[in-house]
């Protein structure tokens, strides 16, 4: 595939991306760094849920799939708690759900958004995320069903990302807002921020993005170089997904693939990423689009960890560390913007 001539920020993406070969030159220094149980994962992610993604091309068993892949490898947190709802803004509703680990909130709500490669993806594959990352930072853990493809391209998903993000900023007992998201899941909430950013809606108090994968051209080099390192992700099934995605819709599209969005005015971002993932290059390459629009950014990069190491919370110490550094960034940027009579509270405009 050509080299994209709309990228935003390319002049600045070579030191980040040439300056990683040196951390990649010994690969198995890092995995004899892991904890002995992500190992195991490691194993299980290569083994287990590679093949599976690769080999399932039917949508309905590949959901299927998931949901029994959430049950064997996913850890539900002690004093798990769910409230099935729905949010309604505009005429549109979607389904959603509250989700908590037994904790009262007392710092805002998070609004997460799964991922999945756009085609899967559940409230059973996540919610172990959510109650964690709601229970470290205070915060009220909700989750939007949000529409797949290919039955629904875009822009149902974010559509429906928009919908349950205005129906909680409407509501006066959501406090702050903050949203989260992993892989597509990471790519709607920075398409969300950009469309907020744009309409003049009152943005976030803070987002994170576990592995967004953020331009849907798919040429960034590690999505070549990490092939074989990725020990999740195989690219058929990412190039899939993305193509049930687009459904023959302009990837330059900054709702689409956000690297192309305007993001002046939003809050603090923490993006996660690992060096050994297809995706690595789209979290530095959206680090460094962020920073060149002005906005606080933190990147955090590991080595030798699976794609959304985080959903293996409460199974790893890595896993563990990487979600409790996003909710601790959750937390203090809520704290500051609260200081700064900032975060969303009331839209700016409808």
């Amino acid at each position: 595939m050509p080299k994209n001539p709309y990228h935003p920020v390319a002049s600045t993406l070579k030191p980040t991306i040439v300056s990683r070969l040196d951390l990649l030159s010994r690969p198995s220094l890092a995995l004899s760094m892991l904890s002995r149980s992500q190992k195991l994962l490691n194993v299980y992610a290569r083994y287990v849920q590679k093949p599976c993604l690769a080999a399932v091309s039917n949508n309905w068993l590949a959901r299927k799939t998931y949901t029994v892949n959430a049950i064997m490898a996913y850890k539900t947190p002690m004093g798990y708690r769910q409230r099935d709802v729905s949010l309604t803004h505009d005429g549109c509703t979607v389904s959603a759900a509250y989700c908590s680990r037994n904790t009262k909130p007392t710092n805002g709500t998070l609004l997460y958004i799964h991922g999945g490669g756009f085609i899967i993806g559940n409230l059973r594959g996540c919610r172990h995320v959510i109650a964690e990352l709601a229970a470290l930072s205070g915060q009220r853990g909700v989750y939007v069903d949000w529409r797949l493809a290919p039955e629904h391209p875009f822009p149902a998903g974010l559509d429906d990302a928009e919908t349950a993000y205005m129906a909680l900023l409407a509501d006066p007992e959501s406090g702050p807002i903050t949203i989260a998201g992993d892989s597509a899941g990471g790519n709607l909430t920075l398409a969300l921020l950009h469309r907020l950013l744009r309409k003049g809606v009152a943005p976030p108090a803070a987002c994170v993005c576990f592995s967004p994968i953020v331009d849907l051209h798919l040429i960034n080099p590690s999505l070549a170089e990490n092939l074989k390192k990725d020990a999740l992700v195989p690219m058929s099934w990412g190039q899939r997904g993305v193509d049930a995605y687009l459904s023959g819709q302009d990837p330059n599209n900054p709702e689409i693939s956000p690297i192309f969005g305007s993001f002046k005015g939003a809050g603090p971002v923490l993006i996660q990423c690992d060096r050994h993932e297809v995706l690595y290059d789209d979290g530095c390459l959206m680090a460094d689009k962020l920073r060149a629009d002005g906005v606080e950014v933190t990147l955090t990069t590991t080595t030798a960890l699976p794609h959304v190491w985080q959903y293996f919370v409460g199974r790893s110490p890595e896993a563990d560390a990487s979600v409790a550094e996003a909710a601790a960034f959750l937390k203090n940027a809520v704290a500051a913007a609260a200081e700064l009579g900032k975060g969303a509270a009331q839209p700016k405009s409808a």
